[in-house]
């Protein structure tokens, strides 16, 4: 009888591990990170979801991320002591899942990265065992894993105050067109205005015929001219974070803008919204400070060009004053000039 019962039950768990062994293989996973492009600080929610498509129960899964030594997980800090651990070679999330049968248990990782570059969340493992524990499968799917973080907006005074001209608010040194929207004033008519000028309002006031006064707006042509190749890697830091504040700042004035570099940033023709911004924002992330010819060359080009209304906004860690003069002289406005080692004293 004994021996009975003994035979029964290794049949039935000789067929548990069967049917187990076939239920793991049953077991997928997903998973996606809500951005591929962020900021420091920026956090980032990973998701994923573990399914279990077999009419058994999975009793072990065993979920793990690796992270780059450079995350910042954002949970909390129990959750972080029960499930994050780090070695020299990075981060790792640990979490441990039961799988009901034709279930699927979802879940997110919340995270950030302090440091400019390309970040990879691309080992990813997901581990399920049998009954017994005598065998387990790991799976690596694959997935657009790897994140770029681009630079930090920059503490720097940006002193660009006399965009006002260029917004249409105070007059500029080149008058395109007069605007009918921006009254200066009156005055006198002399005969020579066209007829549309004539205020009927002010001239009612007066007793005689009154034009108005329409101050003028520039249309907005500017280009941010970065050099790259140059100074020390604090430096290159510090010119990328003022190429990402000056873009923002043009952005939220919604004056329109391009970038023209000499290295990897390439360049970006004259536009504005956030498919202009985007491609930029992550060439400063993937940015290893490589010049491909020289700043002067990238100055003549835009000299060359003959565009006298263009405003210049040039970043570099030590312009030559020939340049500048020469970009100056071809401008009918203000250059500016920032990432300058002495812009920090």
């Amino acid at each position: 009888m004994i021996a009975a019962i003994l035979i029964g039950v290794a049949a039935l768990l000789v067929a548990l591990e069967v049917f187990s062994l076939r239920a793991i293989e049953n077991v997928g996973l997903t998973f996606e990170a809500d951005h591929s492009l962020t900021a420091p600080g920026e956090e980032i929610v990973l998701r994923y979801t573990v399914s279990n498509a077999s009419f058994l129960p999975i009793m072990y899964t065993a979920l793990s991320v690796y992270f780059d030594g450079k995350v910042v997980v954002r949970e909390s800090e129990q959750w972080k002591k029960d499930n994050v651990f780090q070695d020299f070679s990075g981060v790792y999330v640990d979490r441990k899942l039961f799988l009901p049968p034709h279930r699927r248990v979802s879940g997110r990782i919340r995270f950030s990265y302090e440091n400019r570059g390309v970040h990879e969340i691309g080992r990813i493992y997901l581990e399920t065992g049998d009954y017994l524990g005598l065998r387990s499968v790991v799976r690596s799917p694959k997935g657009g894993n790897k994140i770029v973080c681009t630079a930090p907006l920059s503490d720097q005074d940006l002193e660009l105050t006399p965009f006002g001209g260029l917004l249409g608010e105070v007059s500029v040194l080149r008058f395109l067109h007069e605007d009918p929207c921006l009254v200066a004033g009156y005055r006198e008519y002399t005969g020579r205005e066209p007829m549309k000028q004539i205020s009927w309002t002010q001239t009612a006031k007066t007793g005689e015929l009154m034009v108005k006064l329409q101050d003028h707006t520039a249309d907005a042509d500017v280009a941010v001219l970065v050099e790259l190749g140059a100074g020390s890697s604090d430096t290159c830091e510090r010119c990328l974070a003022l190429t990402r504040s000056v873009c923002e700042f043009l952005e939220e004035r919604k004056i329109p803008y391009e970038l023209i570099s000499n290295g990897d940033l390439g360049f970006s023709a004259k536009g504005l919204g956030k498919g202009h911004l985007y491609p930029i924002l992550r060439a400063i992330g993937l940015s290893s400070n490589t010049g491909y010819t020289g700043f002067a060359d990238a100055v003549e080009r835009c000299i060359l060009e003959k565009r006298p209304d263009r405003t210049f906004i040039v970043i570099s860690p030590d312009l030559e004053e020939k340049l500048l003069q020469r970009l100056q002289a071809k401008s009918e406005h203000r250059v500016f000039v920032l990432g300058r080692e002495e812009a920090e004293s």
